[in-house]
């Protein structure tokens, strides 16, 4: 069949890049700085004077609502900017204290503590080494591409609030096995070797001796002292920045409290610190038969994070504990006394048992309240939209304060709150709220005018029922655009690509209005611009994500290579045709990166003929040769009865349809190796497929230009069926 104006088709979609849609709405997420006591804040906010458009500091009381424009935007960024100048100092490679008398810094990988006034300088450690480091960094999924981005190594400390003390950690990995990463040229270089970088990545398959250990160490400014803290060596990363820790100081400065959790994810403690003895305790103390939800939780492109909510008061009488014991992640009380800790109960109990507690917002000691975040709410619509509940510390007055259907972003102040809410079909709405929900005043509308004219489509939000028959599961689907149907009005039918993660600790399902993506990917994973191409497009959580509860998380556990319901994938497209009778079940497309990649390839593996076509970028095609934290998490310690699933190779030779392969060769979180291991599995079986290597691209493959092009032309040639002719015509 003729395709007619597939240029103007791949014009329209080009518009819907992220470069292109995430400038183009105005007020849709403002950031909220308060000030020191918590009763105003500043923003930045745009405003449209005919085509012009305009950006302004205003400052809104917070009791009142009361807004006042101060000056133009330009001194917003040094306002957002101010409450971060006693950190770190990337330029000169030191972390400063508070006060910024201090400096903290490297020599020869020993940790040096500067006096900025006089110059006295005072070595606090003397076994540093290669690999045996105080407060490096050690975000696993990122370390050389940092490096090649120009990060200067700096100390990964955290203050203490009067900021005289600071807990930082020793990474030892010099027993770890080493991954290697080969850049085949740079820009500028005199030298054309290509250049060996390696870096440390355990798998699941090593010993406990060989994966890294992180011990938690406390450092003085008045005694120029750094002491090791009496506590057990995390096996995974206590923190991989200040924001992302698992450490927190309590306000007296002298005490800290952090969660612990073993290898395999089945046993987790959380310990009350002293740093003037570096003692801990160990005061509660929880094991579970499947896993415990202790990792990144919220939307694989960034728009929320889960924090394990555990906390203990500042007399250090209570201690809160999150456990999904119930089978629903609650806060649970105990009392702390100078010998034991007694469980005083779950604080739902005799309420909402199905609410799931997400991160804490604020903890108000003196008037004995937690704000925080929850989700499986039983009045909304989908049980992924963000709420904020209240709760006092004995578990009365639970109350919902925000009452729109729809997720919510909070920015907590002391009297009052600033609340974004908004869906997929929802633009956001930013309103101002006293603590206990009453409304003050509505602050912004979302301007989405200029998003509309690039073409933007609202998605559909849609229900489906899973391959077990009753499970009710949740997604978005995207029509085709009109004007890419209307030269073959004869048609009715409609070929679908399906956008997928199946990651264990994530859900794709976009619930927010969505015009950007913080990874310089993709919106919907690009199904904007496939409905300008004659598209329909689909994304969905199937069973195995968190944030419906354990019953519904442990479809994962021990089954990372169900890809967190792929089968349901599979099982949902008779009732999505049923839905959408255009859709035509024999031109079905699957794309994923990642663990979506991982997805996809099972896909084209396990339910051969089902999927006409696949895209599949940076995939992790056996978990055993993957980074330790995140397999562990779902399919425990290594045993071969388990993990034999998770090598998808093993069934290259299923292979039928249309498959391409990516990576990037400086990929620092999933070796190329899996992908070229598949590749030699599927040459073993005589089996076409096509493959991109992008040289210079580490993990983020989807933010490739060339990836992106390529991506969309595999789909047009072999589900649309146009002709090389028609994708390239001038």
């Amino acid at each position: 069949m003729k395709h007619h104006n597939m240029r103007g088709r791949y014009e329209a979609a080009e518009k819907l890049l992220t470069k292109h849609t995430r400038t183009t709405v105005l007020n849709g997420n403002p950031k909220i700085h308060w000030n020191a006591d918590g009763t105003a804040f500043q923003y930045e906010r745009q405003e449209r004077s005919g085509s012009e458009i305009t950006s302004v500091l205003a400052e809104v009381n917070g009791l009142t609502g009361t807004r006042q424009i101060l000056q133009k935007a330009e001194k917003a960024g040094q306002a957002a900017d101010a409450s971060s100048a006693s950190g770190c100092s990337e330029e000169r490679a030191v972390t400063m204290s508070p006060d910024g008398a201090y400096r903290l810094s490297y020599d020869r990988h020993n940790l040096i503590l500067t006096e900025r006034k006089t110059g006295e300088r005072t070595q606090l450690t003397f076994d540093g080494e290669p690999y045996l480091e105080y407060g490096c960094y050690i975000d696993i999924y990122s370390q050389i591409t940092v490096k090649r981005q120009g990060y200067k190594e700096h100390p990964q400390v955290l203050w203490s609030p009067d900021g005289t003390r600071f807990i930082t950690y020793r990474a030892d990995r010099r027993s770890t096995k080493k991954l290697p990463l080969i850049a085949s040229y740079a820009d500028g270089i005199q030298d054309l070797r290509p250049e060996l970088y390696e870096y440390p990545c355990p798998f699941v398959t090593d010993t406990d001796e060989e994966i890294p250990h992180y011990s938690l160490y406390i450092g003085s400014l008045t005694e120029k002292t750094l002491v090791k803290a009496d506590a057990p060596d995390f096996l995974y990363p206590v923190f991989t920045s200040p924001e992302k820790s698992s450490v927190k100081w309590m306000e007296d400065s002298r005490h800290f409290y952090f969660t612990w959790i073993a290898r395999g994810y089945q046993e987790a403690c959380l310990y009350l610190g002293d740093a003037l003895s570096g003692s801990c305790s160990a005061v509660i103390r929880e094991t579970t038969d499947l896993f415990f939800n202790l990792g990144a939780f919220g939307l694989l492109d960034g728009y929320g994070s889960y924090l394990f909510s555990n906390f203990i008061t500042s007399d250090r009488t209570y201690a809160f504990w999150q456990s999904e014991r119930n089978g629903f992640a609650h806060l649970y009380r105990y009392r702390l006394t100078e010998n034991e800790s007694v469980c005083e109960g779950d604080l739902f109990e005799a309420s909402e048992k199905e609410l799931i507690v997400q991160k804490l917002i604020r903890v108000d000691a003196q008037n004995k309240q937690i704000y925080f975040m929850a989700n499986n709410v039983p009045d909304c619509s989908d049980p992924m939209y963000y709420q904020l509940y209240r709760v006092g510390f004995d578990g009365s007055g639970l109350t919902r304060l925000t009452p729109e259907d729809a997720v919510h972003q909070i920015s907590m102040g002391s009297q009052s709150f600033v609340d974004t809410c908004s869906r997929v079909d929802l633009p956001p709405v930013t309103v101002l709220r006293k603590l206990d929900g009453t409304l003050i005043c509505e602050l912004e509308k979302a301007d989405i005018s200029d998003l509309l004219k690039l073409g933007y489509q609202i998605p559909e939000r849609i229900t489906l029922t899973a391959a077990d028959g009753k499970t009710k599961l949740y997604g978005i689907f995207f029509r085709p655009d009109p004007a890419a149907c209307e030269d073959e009005p004869e048609s009715n039918s409609w070929p679908l690509i399906d956008y997928i993660y199946g990651g264990a600790q994530l859900y794709n399902v976009p619930r927010e209005f969505t015009w950007d993506n913080g990874m310089n990917r993709e919106i919907y994973g690009g199904l904007q611009s496939f409905a300008k191409l004659g598209f329909a497009g689909l994304i969905l959580d199937g069973r195995g994500v968190p944030g419906r509860g354990m019953t519904f998380h442990s479809f994962s556990y021990h089954n990372i290579h169900a890809c967190a319901g792929l089968e349901d994938h599979v099982f949902c497209l008779k009732e999505l045709k049923e839905l959408y009778p255009q859709i035509d079940l024999d031109c079905v497309g699957m794309w994923g990166n990642s663990a979506g990649g991982y997805a996809t390839v099972s896909a084209m593996l396990q339910y051969p003929g089902v999927y006409r076509a696949g895209v599949a970028s940076s995939g992790n095609y056996d978990q055993r040769m993957y980074e330790h934290s995140w397999t562990e998490r779902y399919n425990g310690l290594y045993t071969e009865e388990v993990y034999q699933y998770g090598d998808i190779t093993r069934l290259a030779g299923n292979l039928k349809g249309h498959l391409m392969l990516a990576y990037g060769a400086m990929d620092d979180n999933v070796t190329m190796a899996q992908t070229l291991r598949l590749c030699d599995e599927l040459n073993a079986h005589n089996k076409r497929y096509d493959l991109v290597v992008l040289p210079k691209c580490n993990h983020n493959v989807p933010s490739d230009a060339y990836f992106v092009r390529r991506k969309m032309d595999y789909f047009v040639r072999n589900l649309l069926g146009a002709e090389e002719s028609e994708i390239f015509e001038e």
